[in-house]
């Protein structure tokens, strides 16, 4: 899946998780945060972090080239 598709669908998820929060709250207010709504909003914070994620190990796994690699012939 492309990393913009993801990151939509990320920001969809957690709106969908914002709304099942809130109404599970209203409805029983003495459940606190947990709820299926804020397991809904995790998911969504681990999906739209995965790219990000994915490109900070793909730098911490790549070999870095020294500073004046460009210029030897």
């Amino acid at each position: 899946m492309d990393d913009a598709v993801l990151q939509r669908f990320a920001v969809v998820l957690a709106l969908v998780g914002v709304a099942l929060h809130v109404t599970s709250l209203a409805e029983n207010p003495s459940q606190g945060f947990v709820t299926v709504g804020f397991a809904v909003l995790l998911l969504a914070l681990a999906l739209g972090g995965a790219p990000v994620a994915r490109d900070l190990f793909a730098a911490d796994a790549a070999p870095a080239e020294p500073p004046d690699a460009g210029e030897q012939r």
